[in-house]
């Protein structure tokens, strides 16, 4: 019986000492959680900033460990909200795993939305194979080529009858930035002796009150014999550089048969 209360008195004596540091434990736990400070609610970079830019005017301080400022990181930067805007979203841990976050708005100053690119004209013959998908592409400030990601429809497009349709284009890039462009295409009766043009660029876009010169866009043009026409290039356009839309300027020349030879530039104008 002795020894039982023994065992008895020995156990609540080391339950009563667990307790006491458990208590001891949790009155000098840190309790402190740190606090991050931004300067600024709104931070303009460049797409290539770096780490140390993103990091502009962010500090951070916890009352048991202090100055933390070292090890904030970037948790996250957003989609856009709107075009060239996101949001970046900093995170940081004192020596006890408490976590604290903060966010503010980032501006990219030289992003450009996307923009489709076009390798080759957009005239085709009545009995041409027509593959605009090899033709029609995309670039972007920040994925690069997202040719891949181009989506075309073509309601009322046939490649065997002759006249003007016209075709959809859309594409996003990684930060959710979507572009549509609605280009024209010339289905033709051509002849294979007609003159040639070539040009430099077949989609072109400006900023309202640019200048373009249409003419210096013209690479060559030749006729059946390979004889330089050049200066018979006919340029018929409407465009104006100073209103945002889109343009089309066309390229025509005629040989001695009667012969004509077209291409077209298309001009994107914007604000």
């Amino acid at each position: 019986m002795k020894i039982l209360r023994l065992c008895v008195s020995v156990l609540f004596v080391l339950v009563l000492i667990v307790f006491i540091l458990f208590r001891i434990q949790q009155m000098s736990a840190d309790r402190t959680v740190p606090k991050i400070t931004i300067d600024g609610e709104m931070l303009t970079v460049s797409l290539d900033a770096t780490e140390e830019e993103l990091l502009q005017g962010v500090t951070a301080y916890d009352e048991k460990d202090g100055d933390l400022t070292h090890k904030i990181i970037i948790e996250s930067i957003s989609r856009f909200s709107e075009p060239g805007v996101s949001v970046i979203k900093y995170a940081v841990c004192d020596n006890d795993n408490h976590a604290s976050s903060a966010q503010r708005k980032i501006i990219y100053s030289n992003y450009e939305p996307p923009k489709f690119t076009l390798s080759d004209s957009l005239i085709f013959g009545i009995s041409q194979n027509i593959n605009i998908r090899n033709l029609l592409g995309a670039q972007d400030l920040i994925d690069g080529d997202i040719s891949s990601k181009v989506i075309i429809t073509a309601n009322e497009y046939s490649s065997n009858v002759a006249g003007v349709f016209y075709i959809q284009a859309k594409v996003a890039n990684s930060k959710g930035d979507r572009i549509a462009l609605q280009l024209p295409v010339y289905v033709e009766d051509l002849s294979l002796s007609a003159p040639k043009i070539e040009l430099n660029e077949y989609l072109v876009y400006l900023h309202a009150g640019d200048t373009y010169d249409t003419a210096a866009n013209i690479v060559s043009a030749r006729n059946a014999q390979g004889q330089n026409v050049l200066a018979d290039v006919q340029i018929d356009t409407n465009l104006d550089t100073a209103a945002p839309g889109m343009y089309e300027v066309h390229y025509r020349v005629t040989d001695q048969f009667d012969r004509t030879g077209h291409e077209i530039l298309t001009v994107v104008v914007e604000e």
